[in-house]
């Protein structure tokens, strides 16, 4: 059974509120693409594995996507990670096409291209290995003695990857597989390690602590990147063209650009505040945020779009709801 769903990483909404609100000339907005198209990739490749994931006994398997843990030292990311009452595994999830090389005895993997450039990046073998030694230690951390079988899988999702080692190297046939190959791979596991080592109880205490130790990814985006909140255009977007600003007039917000009537639009506009702002607002930020002159107006559309505020009048502070 799925314990901890898969969910758009926060970081991931940011990057796509952050590219929305960046000029097209600014000097970061090709990085802030470049890193948004990454994690996007990233995250539909993760989600083209779920298909595969359904083949597993429900009852056998708890699971658990995108959790972030703390060892005591450092906090670290499991992509998926699969616990039984038989043994727990890792799957570090790579969605990336062209001829994927690995080398373990360099510890180096590399991409080439259709173009056949050649890119360098992280081993994924040693990635998932260092969370294994990670997830080790959280047990550690939290005075737990499981005799539990720790596994560690890396999936290539991608169809049009082809998966290269060098010859005679059996690291890589047993610890890399495409993801059709992922639930043949996991009855291998089941063979393995046929007796069960904990009960019921157990698994169902280990996967408690694990859920609630869970602790998201929130990142400053703004920091991340060292951009000003002065660089973020401000106004709402139409829903329909992506034209900013749009107009507020009788009640409705109007493109400029394609004539769209809206009287919600505002709403993914304040969204985007608390996403790479704040959650706070003022009725003062919000007017200039949103490119409204009455202070009613505004009033009226905060006490709609937050979930309670504090102070009064000039000094009242709204919470934006779906803030992160």
């Amino acid at each position: 059974m799925i314990i901890k769903k898969r969910e758009k990483p926060i970081q991931m909404i940011k990057l796509e509120a952050l590219d929305g609100r960046l000029s097209t000339d600014h000097e970061k907005k090709f990085m802030v693409r470049q890193h948004l198209s990454n994690r996007q990739a990233g995250y539909k490749g993760e989600q083209s594995l779920d298909y595969y994931l359904y083949f597993l006994p429900e009852s056998k398997y708890h699971i658990f996507h995108g959790l972030r843990l703390f060892d005591g030292t450092h906090y670290f990311q499991i992509d998926t990670l699969l616990l039984s009452e038989n043994f727990l595994l890792i799957l570090e999830i790579k969605r990336m096409a062209g001829i994927l090389k690995f080398e373990p005895q360099f510890n180096q993997f590399m991409r080439i291209t259709e173009e056949n450039v050649t890119e360098v990046f992280p081993d994924p073998i040693v990635q998932v290995k260092r969370q294994k030694f990670q997830l080790n230690r959280w047990l550690e951390y939290h005075n737990l003695s499981i005799n539990l079988p720790l596994e560690t899988l890396v999936i290539s999702t991608s169809t049009k990857a082809i998966l290269q080692t060098s010859l005679g190297d059996k690291t890589v046939q047993e610890k890399v597989v495409h993801k059709e190959s992922l639930p043949f791979k996991i009855n291998k596991l089941e063979s393995n390690y046929s007796k069960a080592r904990i009960n019921q109880l157990d698994l169902q205490n280990l996967s408690q602590l694990l859920l609630k130790s869970h602790s998201p990814f929130n990142p400053d985006i703004l920091n991340t990147y060292e951009i000003t909140q002065s660089d973020i255009l401000t106004g709402v977007h139409c829903p329909k063209c992506k034209h900013i600003p749009m107009i507020r007039q009788r009640g409705s917000w109007v493109c400029q650009a394609c004539r769209l009537l809206s009287r919600i639009a505002h709403e993914k506009a304040l969204t985007d505040y608390s996403l790479l702002i704040n959650n706070k607002i003022t009725n003062h930020q919000a007017r200039e945020f949103l490119h409204i002159q009455s202070d009613s107006v505004t009033k009226r559309i905060l006490n709609t779009a937050c979930s309670g505020f504090h102070g009064e009048r000039k000094s009242r502070i709204y919470t934006l709801d779906n803030h992160p």
